[in-house]
């Protein structure tokens, strides 16, 4: 589908209006009007108004946003016809004066093989009345290196012009006040058949509630019709056809005003939910919204937080089991007989043990893509309003289906947090609908007073390196300065952050779209900061608020962080873990001891020997899997000299060295990765980083150089590319940051 020089078709309204004079236009001006939005057919995916083209593309020809957008490859054919019609709009007074207040309309439509294109309306008022445009239209375009033919359908003449430079062709028509043009003819046809039947949107009342909420004096309205918006995303996003499927059940229509700013761009208006749509979506419409609290724990990189609050979670609770049923679940049993079913099967009170302790927040977050990641890992976090209550209930069921399911899976501690397995099959699917379905048998660890599901051991582990460095959206300023935009409290609230949704894309995409992603990385990621907020107005009703903030250094600044927070995720915290290992009951002074992972299994966790009861020597520390951990000296009690960790391989690779005295680190500590090459240096003093720090790439360049005095940044830091660009350069005095060059 090629969709270059759209804003060509606005250029050639403006000079086919050109060609009559103004005398013919005040002839012409009492003739009859067809309403534009007659001709906008009813399969729209959306729909862009303005009443005013000249106003709003000025508006957005200005902004930063619009200056940033047309640096992509993608948007020069645009620009350049953009450019074209503001200075045939600046350059001509009568063209001016007969295009003011004209109204805009562009709508976008699905085509076979999962393709799309735009139908594009201009208003002309009575200026289009000019009987004798079309006759004139074939030299105009001459001069734009295009050549005319004509075809008739129906009654109507559709003008068909093609570049011959680029052999692209589109087609136009011009109906009394209406002209209307496409880059596909079926969109120009399906046009003119749609003004047969008039006023079909007009007559639409669902259509008309949420157009209701829109006021005119702003000067863009946006129009979403879900019913072609599901399968249009699914273009996008095919491997999530139950969520889309299910979007396409539960909405119908939303409309939007939208506010333009240089960096920002907000739209408030509505949505409405179709009338037999029974889904979460449609009972929190009826449902007291809810403060948002799960940002407090949510790490500070997360690319998407998705909440659903409520007041009360069992005012929601009762009404699904008084009125919901299941469509995708055996038989479709209503929720109730589900919630029995199960029950009955484990031995289990869901209510009591589950539900009763759910407080007022299910959040659902995206965490960026690491190398051992899959598309589908996620974390699904309950707030409790009893974390005492919800870690006694949650005990009951996983010993219930332990004795019930041969999966077996030993509780292993990481950084002093449990990760427990609850091994039942569907659940989160069945009670929470199927954006919750690839959370299946899912690991979870208690946190505050939230507890953190996941499918990936991997992505909860993630969670408490965050919480433990308190890397936190509530810890984020420019995240908590966004979030204040929205109400504090609401039914439905999803925040994206730009250079994060792109590096999932990225990372997830098929061979034959990474290209693509990767050519408008820029572009993707300079969408900083994407909000939206669902509050319920009425049963089926909600007001709707998003909100698009833009930095075109978004992506630089994201790199620059992601550099900084990967030179502080030393291994160093692994020492504190094999310190914190409590030698067991009843050992044997003198002799070797042994400590297992487990009190039933013969899985080695360490062994060394212990002289008057303390550790003496050479200590061995082993994973899990068997291979070597660390190796370290003690002389009573104490650590000493040289420490070791190496990688959970079997070569045994060296992953970080330490020199111990005196209990505490001093010297040279060194980390590698696992390719052999240097990670870090950064020298010590009793236990406190003090004088020269260096960190690199795995390819051996350095990343970042500057100086600690006392366990605190001091002095300059650079950040370099990994190709030996300087990036950013910082003055700290005291762990605060004096003054900030960028390159």
């Amino acid at each position: 589908m090629k969709k270059a020089r759209k804003f060509f078709l606005i250029a050639l309204a403006v000079i086919v209006i050109g060609v009559g004079s103004v005398a013919a236009y005040f002839y012409f001006k009492k003739s009859p009007m067809r309403p534009i939005w007659n001709y906008i057919p009813r399969d729209a995916v959306y729909i862009i108004e303005t009443d005013n083209l000249t106003k709003g593309w000025s508006q957005l020809a200005q902004s930063r946003m619009w200056q940033h957008l047309i640096t992509d490859p993608l948007f020069d054919d645009i620009n350049e016809s953009a450019l074209t019609l503001d200075s045939l709009i600046r350059g001509d007074e009568t063209i001016d004066m007969l295009f003011t207040d004209r109204s805009l309309m562009i709508s976008c439509h699905l085509l076979p093989n999962q393709d799309f294109d735009f139908l594009f309306l201009v208003d002309l008022k009575q200026a289009g009345k000019f009987a004798f445009i079309k006759d004139y239209i074939g030299d105009i375009v001459g001069q734009f290196g295009y050549e005319m033919n004509r075809e008739k359908f129906e009654t109507e003449d559709i003008l068909i012009l093609k570049d011959n430079a680029t052999a692209e062709t589109f087609y136009l028509s011009v109906i009394d006040n209406v002209f209307l043009a496409s880059y596909n003819k079926g969109l120009v046809q399906n046009s003119i058949l749609a003004a047969k039947t008039p006023d079909v949107w007009k007559n639409d009342q669902a259509f008309q509630t949420v157009v209701s909420t829109t006021s005119g004096k702003n000067l863009f309205r946006f129009y979403v019709n879900y019913e072609f918006m599901a399968p249009y995303i699914g273009y996008y996003l095919s491997d999530e056809q139950d969520l889309l499927d299910e979007m396409k059940r539960i909405f119908r229509y939303s409309a939007f005003n939208i506010d333009m700013e240089n960096e920002r761009m907000s739209f408030n208006g509505s949505t409405l939910l179709n009338d037999s749509s029974h889904s979460y979506i449609e009972m929190l419409s009826g449902i007291e919204p809810g403060p948002l609290q799960a940002y407090r724990i949510i790490p500070d990189n997360a690319a998407m937080y998705l909440s659903i609050s409520f007041a009360e979670y069992m005012e929601l609770f009762n009404n699904l089991k008084a009125e919901f049923t299941f469509s995708d679940s055996a038989g479709a049993e209503s929720y109730e007989k589900s919630l029995k079913r199960t029950e009955k099967l484990f031995g289990i009170d869901l209510e009591q043990d589950f539900f009763s302790w759910i407080g007022t927040e299910i959040a659902m977050v995206k965490l960026p893509p690491t190398p051992n990641a899959r598309e589908n890992d996620m974390v699904v976090i309950l707030h409790t309003k009893d974390i005492l209550l919800a870690m006694d209930g949650l005990d009951k069921i996983t010993k219930k289906v332990k004795n019930r399911t041969p999966a077996k899976f030993k509780e292993t501690d990481y950084k002093n947090f449990d990760i427990h397995y609850l091994g039942l099959n569907g659940f989160f699917k069945l009670f929470f609908g199927k954006l919750f379905a690839k959370l299946d048998k899912p690991y979870y660890i208690y946190m505050d007073e939230f507890v953190v599901f996941s499918n990936s051991p991997s992505c909860l582990m993630d969670m408490i390196d965050s919480y433990e460095k308190g890397r936190l959206l509530q810890n984020d300023e420019n995240f908590m300065s966004f979030m204040q935009q929205f109400n504090s409290e609401a039914n439905v609230s999803v925040f994206l952050h730009g250079p994060k949704i792109y590096s999932h894309l990225y990372y997830y995409a098929i061979k034959g779209q990474k290209e693509g992603i990767r050519q408008s990385k820029d572009i993707l990621a300079s969408f900083y900061h994407i909000g939206f907020q669902l509050t319920a107005e009425k049963k089926g009703l909600f007001t709707n608020k998003l909100i698009v903030e833009h930095n075109e250094d978004a992506l630089f600044d994201s790199e620059l962080e992601d550099i900084e927070n990967s030179a502080e995720d030393l291994y160093i915290d692994e020492f504190d873990s094999i310190f914190a290992i409590k030698l067991p009951n009843g050992f044997d002074d003198g002799k070797t001891c042994q400590i297992y992972w487990d009190d039933d299994t013969t899985k080695l966790k360490a062994e060394g020997r212990i002289m008057k009861g303390r550790k003496n020597g050479m200590w061995r520390y082993y994973y899990e899997s068997g291979n070597t951990w660390a190796t370290l000296l003690y002389e009573d009690g104490d650590p000493t000299g040289k420490a070791l960790l190496y990688y959970d391989e079997e070569d045994g690779k060296t992953k970080a060295q330490a020199e111990f005295e005196d209990e505490e680190i001093n010297g040279s500590y060194l980390e590698y990765y696992s390719n052999g090459k240097s990670k870090l240096r950064i020298e010590y003093n009793e236990g406190k980083p003090d004088g020269e720090a260096v960190f690199y790439y795995d390819s051996g360049n350095i990343k970042i150089e500057g100086q600690y005095k006392e366990g605190l940044k001091e002095g300059k830091w650079k950040h370099y590319s990994e190709v030996g660009d300087l990036m950013d350069k910082e003055k700290w005095k005291k762990d605060k940051e004096k003054r900030k060059k960028q390159n």
